[in-house]
């Protein structure tokens, strides 16, 4: 049986939920089953909705008996954690469940943790680095939004061609929170402290650890500030390259990539609507969307603005992991059923 537990049914784990579930069967996978901890009554719509998708509800012994009350079928986590290969922790403690639990279980099941969790694993990111997944490695740390975002420029620009990136700059404009969310909202601006002295913060510290898996070293810095908005990230780039470029070509490059979107679009509402109206989940599960006409080129400097579709751009990165651990040979050509999902203009 090829099975796999989400962990968590947060902003993340929830589509990555249905996500798999509703493509379990295109997917090759026998059962996608989740695991919410606290059974609460004005969550029972999702959880009705997660089970009607095809996913089994896991919890523990304790709270068992609240979720059948509430009329669901449930079953138990230590068992669960025996009979799911692959689990993805989507909670703000992978390495802590890490230390305390999956360490503790068979050693030849895989294990995915999301960006926040620095340390987990080595970075995956579906389509910058799917060389880096083997049978050997038990455990990954899968990129977060912006890393993604990050990444995917500097290769579909720098990387792969083969242009000389000199240094990369990055600011990245961040949503307070997201809209299923009522805490951590900011009422105005909020920096970021620059608390990595080479990297800045830990955004452009990822993306060189990511590429650096590779054997690529980068000069890449990054810069944060929280806005008072819920609809996406914005990432401001500035990639400075040995030899002269033009915007024709860069163009081009947008045009040709399979994993950044662009769009006439300048506000990130928009963007939002879009992904709400046509996306996965109201996600969209691209990298990033340029925007076309912020695109400038002086000489060897590229400048530009790109939306992250956070929350969204990793589930991808989630579930190629997850199908690479049951068929290495085949999961690229399983993955193509995503391919409806992605747009390439917006």
């Amino acid at each position: 049986m090829k099975n796999i537990l989400i962990v968590g049914t947060g902003t993340i784990g929830e589509p990555l939920i249905g996500l798999l579930a509703q493509h379990k069967k295109e997917l090759g996978i026998d059962n996608v089953s989740f695991f919410k901890r606290t059974p609460l009554s004005d969550e029972k719509g999702k959880v009705e909705a997660l089970i009607r998708k095809g996913a089994k509800l896991v919890a523990t012994s304790e709270a068992k008996n609240d979720f059948v009350s509430m009329g669901f079928s449930v079953e138990q986590l230590e068992k669960s954690y025996e009979e799911n290969q692959v689990i993805i922790d989507c909670t703000p403690s992978g390495n802590k469940n890490w230390d305390e639990i999956y360490s503790n279980l068979d050693k030849d099941k895989r294990y995915l943790a999301q960006g926040s969790e620095h340390g987990f694993g080595p970075f995956f990111a579906w389509g910058i680095n799917n060389d880096s997944l083997n049978q050997e490695q038990n455990k990954y740390l899968i990129a977060s939004c912006n890393t993604h975002n990050i990444a995917s420029i500097v290769k579909t620009f720098s990387l792969d061609k083969e242009r000389n990136l000199s240094e990369g700059r990055f600011v990245c404009l961040r949503r307070a929170n997201d809209v299923s969310q009522n805490d951590s909202f900011s009422p105005s601006p909020t920096i970021t402290k620059h608390d990595n002295q080479e990297f800045g913060t830990h955004h452009a510290r990822d993306v060189f650890e990511l590429f650096q898996q590779e054997g690529k070293d980068l000069n890449l810095f990054s810069s944060a500030i929280k806005l008072p908005t819920q609809y996406m990230h914005t990432l401001w780039f500035n990639l400075s390259f040995e030899e002269n470029i033009d915007l024709e070509n860069i163009s081009d490059d947008l045009k040709n990539s399979e994993f950044l979107m662009s769009t006439e679009k300048l506000s990130s509402n928009k963007v939002f609507s879009f992904g709400r109206d046509h996306g996965y989940h109201g996600r969209l599960l691209s990298h990033g969307i340029i925007a076309k006409e912020s695109l400038h080129v002086k000489n060897n400097n590229l400048t530009g603005y790109c939306f992250t579709p956070q929350d969204g751009n990793a589930l991808l990165s989630s579930v190629a992991a997850s199908v690479n651990y049951f068929y290495k040979d085949s999961w690229i050509d399983k993955m193509s059923v995503f391919d409806k999902y992605i747009f390439k203009n917006i």
